[in-house]
């Protein structure tokens, strides 16, 4: 393996599972402070087996999908990279979301 490869491919991956357990922490502490999800999948997760649960449900499947995404390095590496890009912006925005959320129920 070349550092490239480490480069390109692992540090997004990294980057993004790493973002989905902020994303969960944040996303958890957010819907305990009474603040609805605006997604219909994940929203019949959390009322079927509650807020840790279900978060813990929606974010293992979300790391899956990552680690699939992952599996395609050696025959798609432009189309991964793209890919990482993308849900870490995604994910990146939801977390810095959640955070503002956060900060906005504390200050106010």
């Amino acid at each position: 393996m070349t550092a490239p490869l480490i480069l390109t491919v692992w540090f997004p991956f990294i980057l993004n599972l790493m973002l989905q357990v902020v994303d969960g922490l944040l996303s958890y502490k957010v819907l305990s402070e009474g603040v609805q999800v605006s997604n219909p999948l994940v929203s019949i997760a959390l009322s079927d087996w509650g807020v840790g649960w279900g978060l813990f449900y929606c974010k293992t499947f979300a790391c899956v999908l990552l680690l699939l995404i992952f599996a395609l390095r050696n025959r798609r590496r432009s189309l991964t990279i793209k890919a990482f890009m993308i849900t870490a912006a995604v994910y990146g925005y939801v977390s810095i979301a959640s955070l503002s959320v956060l900060l906005l129920q504390f200050t106010g």
